[in-house]
């Protein structure tokens, strides 16, 4: 027994021992582990309050706006994208860059950058995409150029809006051989030369927008092998003459004052596809390259004409003399035929709007055989010819308006894609008979403003005539939209828009046109907007043309004439926008008004006559929520020959309009009576005195008689 216990009492002593020990252990791992909790809490806490002012997705960051004075040093070191952009840094040190090694794009744009030290971006040797729009790097510009050395991945630049020049500029960018993209826009650039742009190899894109460029040295560009889109727009370039990018596909010299545009001549094929020239002072047809691909060409807002009705040598030439260096050249072209020997087989969109053409000449689209949208808007245009060997399959879109045209010559067989046609703001009097024939897929026509009839559409055995001078309009099977304003309509025949589904009917301003039963009878099905506004009609007359059932009509425009009432036609129309501005309506019938309101979304009533005392309707209007009334602050009523708001009406105005009715009504009431008594009054005074009446007589007006 006393040794049993003596091992039992050992063994409890070890056990107690490595219990201990263990406990400990037990101890300082838990400790370890909290002080390292700890610890990733206090550094989770650190991130978390260095990012509370900006947001983070992902390796991107964003502290945009913040009215910082400095880039951030407490910021994840894998940051990928820092935008710093709209703060108030004016200075990025050696230091300032150097935690983010991972840095692909930089946003410092909108700041008040002055400095950039020579080491800034040493640590940020993958750096890709710099924008630094919108700073003063003009005041430090050698150091810049120093730090931009060392981004050798750097592909995309922007020093828009730092007011550099063309030294500072040539410094800055030259031998940046990585660059793919470039801006230099809104700075103080004056004229351009080799130097400028030296180096830039792989440059594919260059924006030069929005400087004072009056000058382009020959060989600027040339050096730019890669380059494919240039933008010279908003400048004060005076002309361009032996262009040969051949690499370029986009090129944007609008809103300079550029008067001539010559291409070299060259069997080379140029690679440009879009070619802006709007807002200058051409006064030709540009002289484009030979083998083009062009799609795209806008010449609007010039002075352009073709000068060859004026010549009496139809040959003759003009001389363009160059002179670069030493090297004198002289390029004779003739400005009113040389345009015929280019052909532009792509060519898609061709907007010549907003110039002086009094003519096109002959064959003028012969080589455009891919032209879908012509756009001669605004021009001075008599005559306007398409000719069978000027074959556009693809023209879908035609604008002719504001110009002079007095004769249209169509003699072209089909112009299948067809499917839009203005010619509205013209002196048309007349146009072929079958001229909407050729074009089965016209959707739009816009003849507002002319002086052309439209013709009706013979029935049973009746011919129809090639020498009538209205439009015939009537089955047009994909006709959808109708303009006719203005178009001086006394009336519109029956059937003249038979078998064509139009959606849109424009008749306003044909001041005393004639509605007739049967003038919307083969549109009604399919019509959803009519305007009839300022026709001149009286309620009669607008009762007439809406005895129809018109099953889709959404928009209304009756405004500007002379309604006194609305028609109980109305009730029927699923209408969602009413006008019925400017016309002479006293009151609303309550009814009419009820079943509008089932559908209406938009009124305008703005302009009329309404009784204040008649206003019974317009509680009904206002406390619709789905109805929209634009004009509600101008719509006003007449009480006591004054006009007062339909909101401000007061109760002591009801009141007023009731008092005024009830007097009215008793007046009204009391006087049958009050002549009745008068009248009995004067025949009782009348018998009472018949006996003095004689007597009175005599002693006044009789005399006696002596025989």
């Amino acid at each position: 027994m006393p040794a049993d216990c003596g091992r039992s009492s050992l063994r409890q002593g070890v056990g107690i021992t490595v219990r201990m020990e263990l406990t400990g252990l037990c101890l300082s791992l838990i400790l370890t582990a909290l002080m390292m909790l700890d610890g990733r809490s206090n550094a989770e806490g650190s991130l978390l309050r260095s990012l509370e002012n900006c947001t983070m997705v992902g390796t991107a960051i964003a502290c945009q706006g913040r009215r910082w004075h400095q880039v951030p040093m407490n910021l994840p070191i894998k940051t990928e994208e820092l935008l710093l952009n709209e703060n108030v840094i004016k200075a990025i040190n050696n230091e300032s860059l150097s935690m983010y090694r991972r840095l692909r794009t930089l946003n410092l744009s909108g700041n008040q950058v002055e400095l950039i030290q020579s080491g800034a971006f040493d640590h940020n040797r993958i750096l890709e995409d710099l924008n630094l729009k919108n700073n003063r790097i003009d005041l430090n510009y050698l150091e810049t150029h120093l730090a931009l050395r060392t981004l050798s991945a750097l592909t995309r630049l922007d020093l828009s809006g730092n007011r550099l020049n063309e030294d500072m500029t040539t410094y800055i960018v030259q031998n940046l051989t990585t660059l793919e993209y470039l801006s230099l826009a809104r700075n103080f650039i004056m004229r351009l030369e080799p130097a400028t742009l030296h180096g830039l190899v792989h440059l594919r894109e260059l924006n030069l927008e929005n400087n004072y460029i009056f000058e382009i040295e020959s060989g600027t560009f040339e050096g730019l092998r890669s380059l494919t889109r240039l933008n010279l727009a908003h400048n004060h370039i005076p002309c361009i003459v032996d262009f040969s990018l051949y690499q370029v596909k986009t090129l944007n010299i609008s809103h300079n004052v550029v008067e001539l545009f010559l291409a070299r001549e060259s069997e080379t094929e140029f690679e440009l596809e879009t070619l802006d020239l709007s807002r200058n002072k051409l006064l030709f047809f540009p002289l484009l390259p030979k083998r083009n691909k062009l799609k795209l060409l806008l010449l609007s807002d010039n002075e352009m004409n073709f000068y060859g009705d004026l010549m009496n040598d139809s040959s003759a030439e003009v001389h363009f003399i160059q002179i670069v260096g030493n090297v004198t050249n002289i390029t004779s072209v003739n400005l009113w035929d040389e345009v015929f020997s280019v052909n532009l087989p792509d060519l898609g969109f061709l907007d010549m709007s907003r110039n002086s053409f009094r003519y096109l000449p002959h064959g003028f689209f012969r080589g455009m055989t891919s032209l879908s949208a012509l756009q001669l808007n605004q021009n001075c245009l008599k005559m306007f010819s398409l000719m069978e060997e000027e074959p556009l399959f693809f023209l879908q879109t035609i604008d002719l308006s504001q110009n002079r045209l007095s004769h249209l010559n169509f003699s072209i067989s089909r112009l299948e894609k067809l499917n839009y046609f203005n010619l509205s703001f013209n002196k048309l009097e007349s146009v072929p008979s079958d001229l909407f024939a050729k074009m089965p897929r016209l959707v739009t026509v816009d003849l507002s403003h002319n002086n052309v009839a439209v013709c009706a559409y013979p029935l049973g055995n009746e011919k129809r005539s090639s020498n009538t001078s209205c439009a015939m309009l009537a089955y047009i099977k994909s006709l959808k939209r109708l303009y006719l304003s203005n178009c001086e309509l006394v009336t519109l025949p029956a059937n003249a828009f038979v078998g064509s589904p139009l959606t849109h009917l424009d008749l306003s301003s044909n001041t005393g046109i004639r509605l007739q039963a049967s003038t919307f009878q083969d549109v009604a099905k399919s019509l959803q907007f009519l305007s009839l506004r300022n026709n001149g009609l009286a309620s009669n007359q607008l009762d007439i043309g809406l005895q129809v059932t018109f099953s889709n009509l959404k928009t209304l425009d009756l405004s500007e004439n002379c309604i006194t009432s609305l028609h109980p036609a109305l009730k029927n129309l699923p209408l969602k926008l009413l006008d019925l501005r400017k016309n002479q309506l006293s009151t609303l019938q309550r009814d009419v008004v009820q079943s509008l309101l089932q559908s209406l979304r938009i009124v305008f009533l703005s302009g009329n006559a309404f009784d204040c005392c008649q206003l019974h309707w317009w509680p009904s209007l206002i406390n619709t929520k789905s109805l929209i009334i634009p004009d509600r602050s101008e719509i006003t009523c007449n009480i006591s020959s004054k006009l007062d708001h339909v909101d401000s009406i007061s109760q002591s105005t009801k009141i007023s309009c009731q008092v005024d009715n009830t007097v009215l009504k008793y007046f009204l009431l009391l006087l049958p009576t009050v002549l009745c008594i008068l009248t009995v009054c004067v025949m009782v005074f009348l018998s009472l005195n018949s006996k003095l009446l004689p007597k009175y007589v005599k002693a006044k007006c009789g005399t006696g008689t002596e025989y």
